[in-house]
């Protein structure tokens, strides 16, 4: 057998094991993103059963804060605030169906956290994370989003075109974003119709 190996089945060997490196990163992140909500699912539902609430509790999640810490040093996440929102993670998820928690479940923390913290309703939640999982949204992105209200706007004015049955793949998505804006135009104070010329 020869030492040399053609180039060109060099570069397919190094193609595969990248790809392989790649994937199995993107599902250990996956594994473990699932398995630390999973962790916060349960801190959170043993501090909703020991009915604490910031006013009584505080000086409980304080203490056990400190004692996280310096049992796991090395990790971050036990903060008194993190505690909190893990015990409102739970009780808010805990009213939603299982496909809900499931779809949560796989969205990273600090998305959850301002969903958690910024939604009035399971409903709108629902649409949050199913739209940030669906569309990959940072959690910039689902903040302005959420600021825009983009909830009752699509819930009041939901699009109606045909993209999907007239547009190649690639090109319904741009086009349904360019759709997405509405502007308002009142500062214009135009009473009556206008012709474009």
């Amino acid at each position: 057998m020869s030492e040399e190996i053609n180039v060109t089945h060099y570069k397919d060997i190094l193609s595969h094991i990248i790809a392989e490196v790649k994937s199995t990163r993107l599902t250990v992140a996956h594994r473990l993103n699932t398995s630390m909500m999973q962790m916060y699912w349960n801190i959170g539902k043993l501090l909703s059963a020991e009915g604490l609430e910031k006013g009584y509790g505080a000086n409980v999640v304080n203490r056990l804060s400190a004692d996280l810490k310096q049992e796991f040093p090395a990790s971050t996440g036990f903060s008194p605030r993190n505690l909190w929102n893990m015990k409102q993670f739970y009780e808010f998820y805990s009213l939603a169906n299982e496909k809900l928690q499931q779809a949560a479940a796989v969205l990273p923390w600090m998305h959850n956290v301002l969903i958690i913290n910024k939604v009035k309703s399971i409903d709108e939640a629902r649409f949050y994370v199913e739209s940030a999982l669906e569309m990959g949204w940072s959690r910039n992105v689902l903040l302005n989003f959420i600021k825009a209200d983009a909830y009752s706007r699509t819930k009041l004015h939901p699009k109606l075109h045909n993209f999907a049955q007239a547009l190649p793949e690639h090109l319904q998505e741009q086009a349904d974003e360019i759709l997405k804006s509405t502007y308002n135009l009142d500062f214009l104070a135009i009473a009556h119709p206008v012709k474009d010329a």
